[in-house]
């Protein structure tokens, strides 16, 4: 079940005095490394302590291979990959030997890509429930 609040919009592109409000996926909990690690133990041979081990050296290894620009994937769940925030800048730019395209570059994200399987898992199951809202009713 996918919790949501309603709340209002930040930047509406509506008429002018009038508010607008949209759904927002609400969590309700985390689920934490220790609890996942709980779980995997409670379904394979592994023990807890195995199984913090092992996720808790997948980390490292991720976070050089992001660095180094390659695609992290993660067999049956999905993908890892780097990407950047950049202004727009005219193609004279390009010509001109002053200009450094790097300096145009504002900021990285990560992107994570789910699986097509873990998707349609997911899609099976799903459903949405209200919980609270800035908006009435």
């Amino acid at each position: 079940m996918i919790n949501y609040k309603v709340s209002k919009c930040k930047n509406p592109k509506g008429a002018d005095g009038v508010d607008y409000f949209s759904c927002k996926a609400a969590k309700t909990s985390d689920y934490t490394f220790k609890e996942l690690a709980s779980d995997i133990a409670y379904s394979t041979t592994c023990t807890k302590a195995d199984a913090l081990a092992v996720l808790s050296s997948i980390k490292p290894f991720v976070q050089k291979a992001l660095l180094d620009g390659r695609r992290v994937v993660l067999e049956d769940l999905g993908s890892f990959v780097i990407g950047i925030r950049s202004k727009c800048f005219p193609t004279e730019a390009l010509t001109d030997k002053e200009f450094v395209p790097g300096t145009m570059i504002r900021g990285y994200h990560i992107h994570f890509r789910p699986e097509v399987e873990l998707k349609k898992d997911i899609a099976k199951g799903i459903g949405y429930k209200r919980i609270s809202s800035e908006a009435m009713a």
